[in-house]
């Protein structure tokens, strides 16, 4: 339940375990000292008594007068209280008891109660001690009876008398035994017993309501407000406050929670202006980055069509040379006066191969153009292996200049997948620059695709068996301008710009290298569509 975790509960319930212990420590020695006392009043009493007995027949006795001695014993048995009273010669005959139907009986000498005056074997010993004249009996009703042993000496008084046989050796004559009962005062302790536990549970209950009560109203009262408070906090309200207006612990911390919802308040205000501030001044920045990024993947165009300049004049040269020596042809053939059939198609061949050459230069300029160009993204289905073969077709007479192997390894019936041609062609042809750099002088280029079914990626592989990269390198190849060429090679935006090509097609780039065992660059390409922003 709910309630035993509180922790108002939790001390209250502390507070009566401790207030029931002591008042039960209290009682039970209140009880036991007032036992004790009663006790050694009756013993005093019992005691007393003895030595009244014991006075009031001496004279008696001395004068050898039974009657009156027993007339004296009679009257005070009978006495309140008064159970038995009873007087043993030193053999420990009964010579006189209350009870007539006692005298003349024997006790056992060897009985524990004797033991007082007599050692085991029966021999008499000396007189008892105080403390050691009283016993107590339990009956079989549960009543107690107290009895005292008061030890009748043998006076000078005594064993002079005419009318008395002792000799002078003989200390003690015999006991007088006198027993009271204690049923009165077990009544009377058993009472003030039941009034001293009701009432110590009673003022128990008392304490326990009166502190119940003071710990509801001053602590938990408060605490609950004080968890109220740091829900409220919790849930972003910073406006609430407790209301205490007590001046304890509690009360203080209820002033110390206000202020600090008041601090709390005025620091959101200022947080919540510094990330408006901030907001506004990352937006800015990204859109500088934005602008900045843009301006770099032109510049890193452009000089990846600086690299390719005699490439593509290689490729102009190509078709012009055989413009120009198929038009030399035909000036030669049209100076003579007759030209035959045969020469007519001759003509119209070389014609038609001037055109053919003609379309194919006209293409080359084409595509470095659209390849220059900077425009939006424009996102189509396309195969990947047909955009990879149009960008080897850019930079095939760069691997030839460098004695490149070219080696495809494509995956025939890729899906189509949306790319933007011209931005996917720029990634790839810095990429294959790069790995020719790598390789220098000789090498083989590997270009591999294959489609990750599971994954819905298809992924294009493109390794170089150049002098490869440290991993000091690798961590940092795809940062802007971080290069290891020289300045006149390169300012370090190839790559970057390649990673934030793929990144634009939601893809994902990574390098695997080792020094002089070449470099590879893996690019994952998704087949969803990319929604189309601004390259």
């Amino acid at each position: 339940m709910r309630i035993f975790r509180l922790l108002s509960f939790k001390l209250f319930l502390l507070i009566v375990l401790i207030l029931a212990a002591l008042s039960f420590l209290v009682s039970y020695f209140q009880l036991k000292s007032q036992s004790e006392n009663y006790e050694k009043l009756i013993t005093e009493c019992g005691i007393r008594a003895s030595e009244l007995i014991k006075g009031s027949t001496r004279h008696s006795m001395l004068l050898n007068h039974k009657e009156d001695t027993y007339h004296i014993i009679r009257t005070i048995a009978k006495q309140h209280g008064m159970e038995k009273i009873r007087i043993y010669n030193k053999n420990g005959t009964i010579i006189f008891s209350a009870d007539e139907s006692e005298i003349n009986k024997t006790v056992d000498m060897q009985n524990e109660a004797c033991y007082m005056c007599h050692k085991p074997d029966g021999d008499v010993i000396q007189e008892p001690l105080t403390s050691e004249r009283r016993r107590i009996y339990k009956r079989t009703d549960g009543t107690r009876s107290l009895g005292f042993v008061t030890p009748l000496k043998n006076e000078e008084s005594c064993y002079t008398a005419e009318c008395h046989y002792h000799t002078r050796n003989e200390t003690l004559l015999g006991t007088l035994d006198v027993i009271i009962s204690l049923k009165e005062t077990d009544e009377i302790l058993q009472t003030e017993k039941s009034r001293m536990i009701s009432s110590n549970i009673a003022i128990t209950l008392f304490l326990a309501l009166t502190v119940g009560v003071f710990m509801w109203i001053f602590v938990h009262i408060p605490v609950q407000k004080l968890i109220l408070g740091t829900k409220e906090i919790s849930s972003g309200n910073l406006d609430y406050k407790i209301h205490l207006s007590s001046k304890d612990e509690i009360g203080i911390l209820a002033q110390s929670f206000n202020s600090m919802m008041k601090d709390l308040r005025v620091a959101k205000k200022e947080i919540t202006e510094w990330s408006n501030q901030l907001e506004r001044r990352v937006k800015e920045k990204t859109q500088e980055l934005e602008q900045t990024q843009k301006r770099s993947l032109q510049i890193e165009k452009m000089a990846s069509l600086g690299q390719l300049s005699a490439t593509v004049a290689h490729e102009l040269n190509n078709p012009m040379s055989g413009i120009l020596t198929y038009s030399k042809l035909i000036q030669k053939k049209l100076r003579k006066d007759h030209i035959s059939d045969e020469e007519s198609k001759s003509i119209l061949r070389y014609l038609k191969m001037i055109e053919g050459e003609s379309e194919r230069s006209g293409e080359i300029v084409k595509n470095m153009l659209l390849f220059s160009r900077q425009h939006a993204i424009d996102m189509k289905l396309h195969q990947i292996n047909d955009i990879i073969d149009a960008s080897i077709d850019l930079i095939s007479h760069h691997l030839e200049l460098h004695n490149i192997i070219l080696d495809k390894q494509y995956q025939e019936d890729l899906p189509s997948i949306y790319l933007d041609t011209n931005q996917i062609k720029q990634a790839l042809i810095a990429l294959y620059i790069n790995a020719v750099e790598a390789m220098e002088d000789g090498g083989t280029l590997t270009i591999k695709t294959e489609f990750k079914q599971r994954q819905d990626y298809i992924t294009v592989s493109v390794q170089d068996t150049g002098k490869g990269m440290s991993n000091e390198v690798k961590s940092q190849i795809f940062e802007p301008f971080f290069t290891t060429k020289s300045a006149v090679k390169g300012v370090g935006l190839g790559l970057s710009s390649v990673y934030a090509i793929i990144h634009k097609h939601q893809g994902d780039i990574r390098v695997e290298s080792e020094l002089d065992k070449g470099s590879t660059f893996i690019i994952k390409l998704p087949l969803k569509k990319v929604k189309a922003e601004r390259s």
